[in-house]
């Protein structure tokens, strides 16, 4: 029987709809977010109204989906390392295959992802796969990622709203982007991503094909524009129009002045330069930077070491930026020639790969703490959503 899977990705102000059966793209489109503003729900009626758009309604309508899975990107998301004993006796004794099966004691509601990092023997070695070592103690070290309640609540509502019975998994685009677009030598080796997109960008490190930590700061691409538009006074497709054509973070490496009419709020048209735009996106970004670079330096004390910064992202894709980071690192920086491709189908390629790790929040399990008795009420949002999608 094939497997029908459907993968929603919720990112900027864009939903990426995948449809897979049997591993097998079928359908993918996009729709535009209501009631969503850098990776927060602002209004939970706009963004549910959002999903009522007929392709995705004819594959609601007429497919039996197997699995639904969400991929966001939200404002808040948080990590934490934590150290479980797995058991203490009195004299050694192999470590064997059941030891290692642990299972999550994290109960908070908000939870993702707990990813395995190790096992600790004796207080003393740390190793992957400690299978026939002989301890008095084990214990093991996992990451655990968590997004906001009200985010994650909101998600499951949707997924009711859709009338989707199906297991439902969520899961941070972070996780899914880093584990697919960073090659295998930095992941080994160890490597700092900063992945810009078009509203924020998320932070990550990586190490021993471990993700060890990641962060969200709530600037993108889009506050690039912004910040042409209110430094010049201008209009926001003339502030488009700017950073489109002269786009650059070093305008100290642009040899010819160009320059662009364009009007101000008050109607009084001015000559731009394309040194004056870059002056005003390279603080930008080099704001951005220093915040990574900090936030890095902070948490990367004792967990790891390395000199490699991986970039990527729509933001980070201006003239200048590789230039720009290696002056604020002072450390070997990568991409990924394949990025866009990648990206693309990182939550899909992810999943297929690491699936059967992830928690299913059934929505039918009366027990379970994701059902959400608040889909009982308000009852006119509820109608009008399965009025749109043609459900019931």
């Amino acid at each position: 029987m094939k497997e029908k899977i459907l993968f929603i990705q919720i990112s900027g102000t864009k939903s990426s709809i995948y449809f897979t059966e049997n591993k097998e793209l079928k359908e993918n489109f996009e729709l535009v977010i209501d009631g969503y503003q850098k990776g927060k729900i602002i209004d939970e009626n706009l963004f549910i109204e959002s999903f009522g758009n007929p392709k995705l309604n004819r594959i609601l309508n007429n497919q039996k989906i197997d699995k639904l899975l969400f991929g966001i990107s939200p404002n808040e998301i948080y990590s934490s390392v934590e150290r479980n004993l797995i058991y203490e006796n009195e004299s050694t004794k192999p470590v064997e295959e059941k030891d290692l099966e642990i299972s999550s004691n994290h109960f908070d509601e908000t939870l993702l992802h707990s990813i395995p990092l190790g096992f600790i023997l004796d207080n003393k070695d740390v190793l992957t796969n400690p299978i026939g070592m002989h301890a008095r103690k084990l214990e093991s070290i996992k990451l655990s990622i968590t997004a906001k309640k009200e985010f994650i609540d909101s998600i499951v509502k949707l997924s009711e709203f859709m009338n989707i019975s199906c297991p439902l998994n969520i899961i941070s685009n972070s996780v899914a982007l880093t584990n697919e677009i960073v090659d295998d030598e930095n992941k080994d080796f160890g490597c700092f991503h900063i992945n810009i997109g078009d509203d924020l960008t998320e932070l990550s490190m990586i190490q021993k094909n471990n993700l060890i930590d990641l962060a969200v700061i709530p600037v993108g691409k889009d506050n690039f524009f912004k910040d042409v538009e209110i430094t010049l006074d201008i209009q926001p497709k003339d502030a488009k129009l700017l950073v489109e054509n002269f786009g650059t973070v070093m305008p100290e490496l642009i040899k010819e002045n160009e320059h662009l009419l364009v009007h101000t709020s008050k109607g009084q048209e001015e000559k731009i330069s394309n040194k004056r735009v870059g002056a005003i996106m390279r603080e930008r970004a080099n704001e951005l930077l220093q915040i990574s670079k900090k936030y890095f330096e902070e948490k990367s004390k004792g967990k790891i070491s390395t000199n490699r910064v991986f970039i990527s992202g729509s933001g980070s894709n201006y003239e200048g930026f590789d230039s720009l980071m290696k002056y604020v690192f002072q450390y070997f920086i990568y991409r990924n020639v394949d990025e866009k491709e990648i990206s693309k189908k990182s939550i899909i390629n992810f999943y297929q790969k690491e699936g059967k790790g992830f928690k299913d929040f059934n929505m039918k399990d009366e027990n379970n703490l994701f059902n959400l008795k608040i889909i009982k009420s308000n009852n006119q949002i509820k109608k009008r959503i399965k009025k749109l999608l043609k459900i019931g």
